[in-house]
């Protein structure tokens, strides 16, 4: 094998070893990108969730003291 044919084959070996290291950042990145997206949701739901538990802790503590008793019943037996 000549000095040419071993130069031309050592610049294809790097020119694919090349392409593959950036398709494989580009896959981890999109896999990255996808459980940052579900993670973004995942909050979401939970905030939306606790916004709705503290509106009705809210509705409970301020309204009279009568009220106030037939709801700790109620969650009571709901529990």
């Amino acid at each position: 094998m000549g000095m040419w044919t071993m130069i031309a084959l050592i610049a294809i070996v790097a020119i694919l070893a090349g392409v593959f290291e950036s398709h494989s950042k580009n896959k981890r990145r999109a896999a990255s990108s996808e459980q940052l997206d579900a993670l973004n949701e995942r909050i979401d739901n939970m905030e939306s969730e606790l916004r709705n538990r503290i509106e009705t802790l809210e509705a409970i503590v301020t309204d009279r003291s009568s009220n106030l008793k037939r709801e700790f019943d109620y969650l009571d037996k709901a529990s």
